[in-house]
């Protein structure tokens, strides 16, 4: 939906033919509806782990344009990356239901201490045309919560890196326009800077950075002068110029916001003559205005903001020969959002006590809304104070800009009062090239876009032998089944070549095991079926050439802190370490394949020795008196043996559901002697509010008597994207 209203400097509504907005609209369309994608995000129920523990977590699937849960895909392949090594530890399938994704995976005892990254793919989300992978998050994995280190320590760099972002993209002479500035090392940390513009090597103005090395201040350029930037501090600053000033052209600034409307001044150089412009706001790839205007000095624009949604906003500025002149960013809307409440019927409990907590979401406009929540609740010792990721900074800023943004969670959070001038000033200063719906970057995308990835995996029916000769007709029919008979079973029909196709609905069969494929033959058959699935070798030759994107934390002094084990903790008696050893290893098959193993070790021999004490010697075959050696057969035959004997092909499920643990302490159990360590109290990751807007969960507190935090972060059907924190004490009773 498009709109045409533009209003003059004096206010008067401004005339001109549709059919050059039009065209600007759909041409804008045309290609953004070809980069049809999905961004994933991951919650976890905490940010630091022991090994041994379950990291559960929760992956929200939307459509990148609007943020409602996709249906694109139907599986997520998951992944943990030691970030040292580049090692991946973990690789498994999920299922994606209805645009989420419930998961949990296991830190097994030999992982080393470190750094890791969840990362998830889809095949809608992670294509061979995207440079950047933003689908991960970071987990600190220890030993012993014993002493954690919180802030690492960063190294200092010297180098500074000093640039200039005119407002709308380029300085004109003798117009008034803002300049704005930024300054980081070469980690992309920010450097608070301060020094002086100069004109003809005569001070001009003072600047100061404000937030995160970026600042900004206005002036009006000669281009009969020349002007560079010094800076003071830090001492080492250096000298910067300013770049080309045009002797002519036109500018973009914006002149006010409100909750209902930006404000636009278009300004050109006297010399230029009187034209039709065309100010086209998109955001995420969908134009919703197009206003036109008068142009002979200056202009004011008022654009409405009623109908877009939160974010960041592309406003371009074009010709009248629908050329582009000026582009800006602008963040808007950010009162559209699910409003969260979370309230606990106290603010502290006793160890083991029942704790009940309701919540209410609404929108923006105070109204009852339903959304799909992932709910946390842990001991606040494994936060991770420097991890500025949460589901507002994923899908708002940091899926939206090119390149890795230091603390993204500050311009959200509603303690900084200066949050919106300084997401203006982030906006200036990536530029409009950084926002990946900008025309350039989706015509660049559209040229290769090729999933890495794929819900389907083929198949073939083909000889065992590659040499072999038959006047056996290739079997068609391929029973698909699992160990779980309850399930039943699907007939799935090659095509003449042999191909046919392995899809999510038979990955759900052999959910937590094995999905079993068999030629549907009367008799032996030379023929089987050949699967090969080289999914995650394909995303990891990928992964290694993409640019890995994930924000920055806030530099904060604080480097260590020690802290209390949970056995140093008072009135809290730890169990001695007990060790369990085993003398056999335990082979792992499921019912099915238990019940080829007992076939295998019934089946009839038909090894024989011939008369020349050779065993199944082909030049002597077996004649009706030979006798056949019998074997008590107690070998375990391999997994792969079995299949192979049957003919039976096999490929790993969805991985399996685990129901998180919660403890129910009554009358009796409240006094059950076996310590309950439990650090994370609730996870819940598919809340769903009812049509009030309103859910209630209860759960019960560990003997674990510290601090505890609450994490809620959502989805509603409309797209609108929600997060919520709180905090209570539990006390030793």
């Amino acid at each position: 939906m498009w709109q045409f209203p533009a209003y003059s400097q004096n206010g008067s509504t401004v005339s001109e033919s549709k059919m050059i907005p039009e065209v600007l609209a759909k041409q804008f369309h045309d290609l953004s509806k070809n980069n049809t994608s999905d961004l994933v995000y991951l919650q976890t129920s905490k940010n630091i782990y022991e090994t041994e523990e379950d990291v559960w977590f929760k992956g929200y699937v939307l459509d990148a344009q609007f943020f409602l849960p996709s249906g694109n895909s139907k599986i997520l392949f998951v992944q943990l990356i030691e970030d040292k090594t580049d090692k991946v530890v973990w690789e498994k399938k999920y299922e994606i239901e209805s645009g989420f994704v419930n998961g949990h995976l296991f830190l097994d005892s030999n992982l080393a201490e470190g750094t890791y990254t969840l990362a998830a793919y889809s095949s809608f989300s992670y294509t061979r045309n995207s440079k950047e992978f933003y689908a991960l998050k970071k987990l600190e994995v220890l030993k012993s919560i014993s002493r954690k280190e919180i802030f690492k320590p960063v190294k200092k760099d010297i180098t500074l890196h000093f640039n200039v972002f005119p407002e709308g993209g380029k300085l004109v002479h003798g117009i008034e326009n803002t300049l704005a500035f930024k300054a980081v090392d070469s980690n992309g940390l920010p450097i608070d800077v301060s020094g002086s513009l100069y004109e003809n090597n005569k001070p001009l103005l003072d600047l100061k950075s404000i937030h995160a090395g970026m600042g900004s201040f206005v002036f009006t350029p000669d281009a009969d002068k020349k002007y560079h930037i010094l800076l003071t501090s830090p001492a080492s600053g250096g000298k910067f110029s300013l770049g080309e000033i045009y002797r002519s052209g036109k500018t973009l600034q914006l002149a006010g916001q409100t909750k209902e409307t930006l404000i636009f001044k278009v300004s050109q150089s006297a010399a230029l003559k009187e034209e039709t412009v065309y100010l086209r706001t998109q955001v995420r790839g969908i134009v919703y205005s197009i206003a036109v205007g008068l142009l002979k000095k200056e202009l004011i624009i008022k654009v409405p903001l009623k109908d877009i949604p939160q974010g960041i906003a592309e406003v371009t500025l074009f010709s009248e020969n629908s050329v582009p002149e000026a582009e800006r960013l602008v963040y808007v809307n950010p009162d559209q959002k699910l409003n969260i409440n979370a309230q606990l019927d106290k603010n502290s409990y006793e160890t083991r006590e029942k704790a009940t907590l309701k919540i209410k979401v609404t929108d923006q406009n105070g109204q009852p809304a339903a959304a799909h929540l992932g709910l946390s609740v842990y001991d606040k010792l494994y936060q991770n104070k420097g991890d500025a990721k949460n589901i507002f900074t994923h899908y708002l800023l940091s899926t939206q800009l090119k390149g890795n943004i230091y603390d993204p969670a500050y311009y959200f959070n509603t303690q900084n009062k200066n949050r919106h001038q300084a997401l203006n000033l982030l906006l200036l200063t990536q530029g409009w090239r950084s926002y990946v719906w900008e025309e350039s970057n989706l015509r660049e995308k559209v040229k290769t876009v090729i999933p890495i990835v794929s819900d389907e995996l083929k198949a073939k029916i083909s000889l065992r032998k590659n040499n072999a000769k038959t006047t056996e007709a290739p079997p068609q029919g391929i029973k698909v089944f699992s160990a779980d008979e309850h399930k039943g079973s699907d007939i799935v029909l090659a095509d003449e070549a042999g191909v046919f196709f392995i899809t999510p609905d038979h990955l759900r069969k052999g959910q937590g095991g094995y999905t079993y494929l068999k030629l549907m033959t009367p008799q032996e058959s030379k023929y089987h079926i050949d699967i090969k699935d080289f999914s995650f070798e394909e995303i990891n030759r990928e992964r290694k050439i993409k640019t890995v994107l994930y924000p920055i934390p806030a530099l904060l002094n604080k480097k260590t802190e020690d802290l209390q084990l949970i056995g140093d903790r008072p009135d809290i008696n730890k169990l001695n370490e007990v060790l369990i050893t085993s003398k056999k290893k335990i082979i792992f098959r499921d019912k099915f394949i238990g019940k080829l193993d007992s076939l295998a070790k019934i089946k009839p021999s038909t090894d024989y020795v011939c008369e020349n004490g050779i065993l199944n010697c082909p030049k002597h075959p077996p004649y009706p008196n030979y006798k056949f050696i019998n074997t008590t057969n107690n070998r375990q035959f391999s997994e792969a043996e079995l299949l192979v004997m049957f003919n039976i092909a096999a490929i790993k499920g969805f991985y399996g559901k685990k129901v998180f643990y919660e403890p129910i302490y009554d009358l009796i159990t409240i006094n059950d002697p076996t310590a309950d360590y439990r650090n994370t109290l609730y996870w819940k990751p598919d809340l769903i509010t009812n049509e009030q807007g309103e859910a209630t969960v209860s759960f019960f507190c560990s003997d674990i008597n510290t601090s505890y935090l609450g994490n809620i972060e959502g989805v509603s059907g409309d797209g609108l994207l929600g997060t919520e924190n709180f905090e209570f004490l539990v006390k030793k009773k």
